[in-house]
């Protein structure tokens, strides 16, 4: 059977039994989940048992690849893992780029599905219809990049490669896979891989993947590529990624350090770890395919003690935020050092930094001591980092707290040490609500998978647009005018209704596999969506429907991690937004709504909150779906599951 956009199969793979078997991508999936993220979600959702441990035999990794991932359309490069995560508890989808998704789907596979556990250390090898589970002994213990650049030479330039590393083999909850030794596939997820002595997936592909109409789909790649090519910051993206806005962010308090109380110096982080020294170590890009605003980069430093350090990033300043900006390395070079050190150990330096942080802060508090850190003394800076850095890959001494996540930790370090934790469901923010409360920082704490999903474009990361700004955009990106009168109340907007919609043009990206990033997901709005999925696929959907399926996949995603236990009482802000925050100058900085024109408190949260369940049509008491919204969806026998 021809299929178009999509490659048409979901290869099975037991790592106990070794058995490789492949099954026909159904219609039904793609005429009611669209791809990659929502066929995932069902896919998780019936092969995933309840209440099964992340890191059991049993425990799927479901791979995926988005409907327009390895085609021509621009930024389309979107891969995912969806699993149980270690570190929460939640079944959540990560997501990724690189060329992982497009090599699947090149050669003959939009998901993939592993099950089991190896007797020994193993990875797998998949060139087109041919499937192998190869021993990977020599390269078990061996660091990620070293790994990778193993596997590249015995196969090919042209694969692109899975990898996890030390940190994951040893069930490190923290733990990074990386693709191509680059770019991140989620944040959380090596430990899955290390159960199944999983040490990495190798893919290449010849087949390509055809369009059903060539010519339609042609003059709708041709708009969006003319819009890329002549927007007048893609030169400056392409140079700087988020170092672009890395000034703008640092003078507006977004830098947030000393276990999230106490906003970092403007000044200090642009001398320290800000643009021009960066630009000092860049040394050429690295882009996806389709991209044609490339902002990955491969970094050298070209002086001091790392001299000649090589190491590729997928975000240009995520080495300053984490180890610069939370731990208090010296400078940009160590940063530097510190990142490239983590990502060969796979152990994700924004989670690690967050956590290190948080239980420095404790170690200054006197609730942890050194008869609890095996003599260490909690602190910042690279001695101090780079050595919890190892024993946390190594499971070692009070490395072993950290190797637990944030849930773990808590657990393990108890004395009421949650009061000062700043999590979501076991994953840390990446932005804060005192600096601006908008999708950025609520869409994180009513998500499944917790604070690593990052809502698209940082459309409310600026702090007080006009309502009008909003208005605009949102109309082209789904939002119905009722829905618009509801959320649109002056002076402003009510950020639960504006969320519940929100989630859904998100979640349709990463069905059709959209990189989110600013200078990609601008480009894209439903017409163009409905158009592309349509000229690809063969299948004729509206604009209206095909967001209705990516509802039905955030609904099911809901319903699987509800069926685990999850609700509302799991969407909770930190504790830490409800204090206040310190400025440099000493003043204090509160929780406001968006435009800044009123305190925000608890009570109000849980009113954003009913907001949020209402226009999503869930209860508002267990915040799970209803009833009547999955009938609506089509999904009565998931209500029968949850005996709704």
């Amino acid at each position: 059977m021809a299929s178009y956009g999509h490659a048409g199969q979901i290869l099975y793979i037991d790592l106990t039994t070794r058995e490789v078997r492949t099954e026909e991508l159904r219609p039904e999936l793609i005429e009611g989940y669209i791809g990659g993220w929502g066929i995932n979600a069902r896919l998780a959702y019936d092969l995933i048992p309840p209440g099964t441990d992340a890191l059991a035999p049993a425990m799927p990794l479901i791979f995926g690849a988005g409907a327009l991932t390895g085609t021509l359309s621009p930024s389309t490069p979107k891969s995912f893992l969806t699993t149980k995560c270690p570190a929460s508890g939640t079944i959540s989808t990560a997501v990724g780029s690189g060329y992982f998704g497009s090599m699947l789907k090149w050669a003959g596979y939009d998901h993939v599905v592993v099950t089991g556990r190896a007797e020994g250390p193993v990875y797998i090898n998949i060139f087109d219809s041919e499937v192998e589970i190869l021993d990977a002994r020599s390269l078990w213990g061996r660091d990620l990049t070293e790994a990778t650049d193993d596997l590249r030479e015995k196969h090919g330039g042209i694969a692109s490669i899975l990898c996890i590393g030390p940190a994951g083999e040893n069930g490190v909850k923290i733990g990074i896979a990386l693709v191509d030794k680059c770019s991140t596939l989620g944040r959380s997820n090596a430990a899955n891989l290390g159960s199944k002595n999983l040490k990495a997936i190798v893919v290449r592909g010849s087949r390509g993947i055809g369009v059903k109409d060539a010519g339609r789909f042609g003059t709708a790649v041709e708009g969006l590529r003319d819009a890329a090519l002549s927007d007048p910051l893609r030169q400056k993206w392409m140079d700087l990624g988020l170092y672009l806005v890395y000034d703008t962010w640092a003078k507006a308090g977004f830098f947030i350090h000393h276990n999230q109380t106490e906003v970092f110096p403007a000044e200090e982080a642009v001398e320290l770890y800000g643009t021009e020294r960066f630009l000092k170590m860049r040394r050429s890009f690295i882009g996806c395919p389709s991209c044609l605003t490339p902002d990955k980069y491969l970094l050298e430093i070209k002086e001091g003690e790392f001299a000649g350090l090589v190491s590729p990033t997928s975000t240009s300043d995520a080495a300053a935020l984490s180890f610069g900006i939370r731990g208090g390395a010296e400078d940009l070079n160590r940063a530097v050092k510190l990142f490239d050190d983590a990502n060969r150990l796979g152990i994700d330096a924004l989670t690690f930094s967050s956590l290190y942080d948080f239980t420095v802060d404790l170690f200054e508090k006197g609730i942890l001591t050194k008869e609890d850190t095996g003599g260490l003394e909690l602190k910042g800076g690279y001695e101090a980092l780079s050595r919890m850095l190892h024993l946390t890959a190594e499971r070692k001494g009070f490395g072993a707290v950290l190797a637990e996540g944030w849930l773990g930790a808590i657990e393990k370090i108890g004395r009421d040490c949650e009061r000062y934790a700043y999590h979501i469901k076991g994953t840390e923010p990446d932005f804060d609500a005192r600096i601006s409360l908008g999708v950025e920082t609520f869409g994180p704490v009513t998500s499944p998978r917790g604070a690593h999903d990052m809502p698209v474009g940082g459309i409310t990361v600026a702090k007080g647009r006009n309502p009008d700004f909003f208005k605009k955009v949102m109309s082209t990106r789904g939002f119905t005018p009722e829905a618009m009168e509801r959320i649109f109340v002056p002076p402003g907007f009510d950020l639960g209704r504006f969320v519940a919609h929100y989630d859904n043009w998100g979640i349709l990206l990463n069905c059709l596999g959209i990189c989110f990033r600013m200078q990609s997901s601008r480009l894209y709005d439903l017409e163009t969506c409905a158009e592309l999925f349509g000229a690809a696929t063969g299948i004729e959907i509206s604009p209206g429907e095909l967001l209705k399926n990516a509802e039905r996949a955030y609904n099911v995603y809901r319903a699987a991690n509800a069926r685990e236990g999850f609700g509302r009482r799991d969407d909770r802000f930190p504790r830490r937004w409800l204090e206040p925050l310190k400025q440099p100058d000493g003043t204090e900085t509160v929780l406001m709504d968006y435009f800044g024109t009123k305190a925000v408190t608890a009570d109000d949260v849980e009113g954003l909150l009913d907001n949020y369940y209402d226009e999503k049509g869930w209860d508002i008491k267990t915040g799970i779906p209803t009833r009547e919204k999955l009938s609506e969806l089509g999904l009565e026998s998931v209500a029968g599951d949850l005996l709704l």
